[in-house]
């Protein structure tokens, strides 16, 4: 009996990421160069009366991915170790601790949020810069 159980679960564990991608469109994306470096500000929105996520990626890689109650002011700091590491290239500016600052502001319009408007430093680069993604 067990030996079905399995056999039925291995398709169904197929539908179900299917049926989330097909309820949950793709995030929305803005790029932008830095340092040779591709850097992606997302918007994942979320169904009506949810949260909405905001992603930062960098050359495909996922740096963070936060709702958008904290979206507004994020503070991430990074302290490099000494010695040989694996670094993302823009940690590597010379300092010992790199920062991630910036966040994600509200546009309201006659009392209703209309868009956030993101913008993001990594260290001494500006990584985002006025990304805006509006609200219908």
């Amino acid at each position: 009996m067990r030996k079905y159980l399995v056999l039925l679960a291995i398709p169904a564990s197929l539908v179900v990421p299917a049926a989330w991608a097909q309820s949950n469109p793709a995030p929305e994306c803005r790029s932008q160069q830095v340092e040779k470096l591709r850097v992606d500000m997302c918007l994942a929105r979320g169904a009506a009366f949810q949260h909405d996520t905001y992603m930062l990626r960098v050359d495909g890689a996922l740096i963070f991915a936060i709702t958008d109650d904290y979206a507004e002011q994020v503070d991430l700091t990074h302290t490099v170790p000494e010695g040989l590491s694996i670094e993302y290239p823009l940690s590597k500016q010379g300092e010992k601790v790199v920062r991630i600052t910036g966040g994600c502001l509200p546009e309201s319009k006659d009392g209703a949020e209309v868009a956030r408007v993101c913008n993001f430093r990594w260290g001494k680069h500006q990584v985002v810069k006025d990304q805006r993604f509006e609200f219908q």
